[in-house]
């Protein structure tokens, strides 16, 4: 679906249509293109509110539904040599930390364990249970930011930008 007026590319992962969006001055990755965000959802409604927000800041999104996609990609990035996955990545993952199977939590552990951590794009966490205990346990794992709900989406663009622009 074609949006006038915007530049960003939206795609979806899983059982999800792929949606075009475009939008000018979005904002730019290292690689001069507009910066691509993994939106790591399970509630439907959330991740279409929060692809929406992003998309009208600028960024590329790739939503789904589940973690394994995050885990894969990532996976995929660590294995394998750039000319073999065409350097097509992420530039950040926004999380949940509830998920369904494995929390993004226990996504982070994986990738740690089997030393794929450093491939990985950096990660925003949002969620509904953010307890101090679960906030340290996230950036001991390495996210960047825990943001919890409901939380200003000023809030998450802000931790995005914080990211892509670095």
């Amino acid at each position: 679906m074609q949006r006038t007026g915007q530049n960003a590319r939206r795609q979806t992962v899983g059982e999800h249509v792929n949606k075009e969006q475009n939008r000018q001055a979005a904002p730019e990755s290292a690689g001069n293109t507009p910066a691509h965000v993994l939106l790591v959802e399970d509630d439907d409604v959330m991740r279409e509110m929060l692809a929406e927000a992003l998309h009208r800041n600028g960024y590329r999104v790739t939503e789904c539904a589940d973690v394994f996609q995050w885990l894969l990609t990532c996976v995929r990035l660590a294995t394998t040599p750039p000319s073999e996955h065409g350097g097509n990545k992420y530039d950040i993952v926004v999380s949940d930390i509830r998920m369904p199977n494995i929390s993004g939590l226990g996504v982070l552990r994986i990738l740690k364990d089997i030393s794929c951590a450093d491939s990985c794009p950096p990660t925003v966490f949002i969620t509904a249970f953010g307890d101090e205990q679960t906030h340290r346990t996230a950036r001991e794992l390495g996210a960047v930011a825990v943001l919890d709900k409901p939380f200003a989406i000023e809030d998450l663009i802000a931790s995005v930008r914080a990211v892509t622009t670095s």
